[in-house]
């Protein structure tokens, strides 16, 4: 027999349990600040009918879907993201869900997408989303609950990109862009921290913007901000200026001074209509957004005929945890805090009835299944970074104590069996 190729899909991963514990802890933490804000969970199936995501992310993201036809015959996808099912279930369920809709769901997407650093065709999103309300609050809201699920991964050093599409619109015709070419202009302005400003320009030019559109549109591009008021006077004449302010303004009543208005900032998404933010680690540029979103009032309006406000925020916690690896920033938590080593098979009742009483009282607790070598099962807590060894011999059985190694000092304390709960939890 032929020896089968045992390795995964090129942009597939394998999770081993060090890895998988870590990522884990981050989705616990994450799901803790979701719902501190008040946002409610939500799941969709993994496929949808093709015509439920198709033309919802434009030609690039059609390109990129994992679909194909079911024994049924039917035409399906897998999700690409976690917004639009949002939107279909909104149109579906409208008159039973209480709006506005706060909804979190952490889940994994599928994008048959070119793999590099940081980029997977399998990868988790962590999303919450607002839905049935047109207040900039509720903007401010998803940002801060991003800003504040990253401090929660102990993440501090980040700043928060932000911009609004009505103001890039209005740009882009400014700058004479032809008719119906305003949606290929911002994927490419999309693309400018991939290419640079050059490539960006000649990409430009073949859409049709001439070279006086071009300097104008690179000029108020790269224009800085000292404040709100300042964001107003430089971009007076651009519908969506008022609201960029005002998003700033209420930032900083969150207590979020970390953010950089950026006019290049332009989210390749198609369905995107004003606010528009993405979260990058300094220390780590390479691996681009870490999260982003921003504000979608037409999307739902696709499935339902009717216009719903909506905005949502993402993090991608692949891209995340990989450049938190990169900058040895994961924390791996303990599996178990002790293990109950296993030294004689006559005292087998004794160990199980002491790994059932820590349990009982909250610990974690490993067992060593079959009696070895006192050396061999220490080697093992070590390896899976296991704190405590309780140690139980014939002669500790015969006047109900144990001893408890500490495996990180090698202090060893011996003690009556009944104190072990009360000793290993303080």
């Amino acid at each position: 027999m032929a020896k089968k190729n045992l390795q995964t899909l090129k942009g597939f991963r394998d999770f081993l349990p060090e890895q998988a514990l870590a990522r884990e802890e981050m989705f616990k933490k994450i799901r803790v600040v979701f719902q501190k804000y008040g946002f409610l969970p939500l799941e969709t199936p993994v496929l949808e009918y093709k015509e439920i995501l198709a033309g919802k992310y434009g030609d690039e993201g059609e390109k990129l879907m994992y679909q194909f036809r079911d024994r049924g015959e039917r035409d399906v996808a897998m999700r690409y993201d976690l917004t639009v099912p949002l939107a279909r279930v909104v149109a579906q369920y409208q008159n039973e869900l209480v709006m506005p809709l706060k909804r979190y769901q952490i889940a994994p997407v599928w994008r048959a997408d070119n793999t590099q650093k940081g980029r997977y065709r399998e990868f988790y999103q962590c999303d919450v989303d607002v839905v049935g309300s047109d207040s900039i609050i509720a903007d401010t809201e998803i940002i801060a609950c991003m800003a504040e699920s990253l401090t929660a991964l102990d993440i501090t050093d980040f700043v928060i990109r932000i911009n609004n599409r009505k103001i890039l619109d209005a740009i882009l015709k400014n700058s004479g862009i032809p008719k119906g070419k305003t949606v290929d202009a911002i994927r490419v302005i999309d693309k400018l921290e991939k290419i640079g400003e050059a490539r960006v320009r000649e990409e430009l030019a073949l859409l049709g913007i001439k070279t006086k559109g071009r300097q104008d549109l690179f000029e108020i591009l790269n224009a800085g901000f000292e404040d709100t008021n300042d964001i107003e006077v430089k971009l007076a004449e651009y519908d969506g200026a008022g609201e960029l302010a005002e998003l700033v303004e209420i930032l900083l009543e969150w207590g979020i001074k970390n953010y950089q208005v950026d006019l290049t900032l332009a989210r390749g998404l198609d369905y995107y209509t004003s606010t528009i933010f993405e979260i990058i680690l300094p220390d780590a540029p390479q691996y681009g957004s870490i999260a982003g979103g921003g504000r979608y009032d037409k999307l739902i309006g696709m499935f339902s005929g009717k216009d719903i406000p909506a905005v949502g925020g993402s993090i991608g916690i692949d891209r995340l945890a990989s450049a938190l690896e990169e900058l040895e920033l994961i924390k791996y938590d303990l599996v178990s805090d002790v293990l109950v080593c296993n030294l004689d098979e006559e005292l087998e009742e004794t160990y199980l009835r002491v790994t059932k009483d820590l349990r009982a009282a909250g610990l974690k607790v490993d067992f060593y299944y079959t009696s070895d070598k006192l050396d061999k099962q220490l080697k093992y807590a070590d390896k899976k970074n296991i704190n405590f060894a309780v140690i139980i011999g014939s002669d500790e059985a015969a006047k109900n104590e144990a001893t408890v190694k500490n495996l990180m000092t090698g202090k060893q304390v011996k003690m009556k069996q009944t104190e072990l709960v009360r000793n290993l939890k303080s």
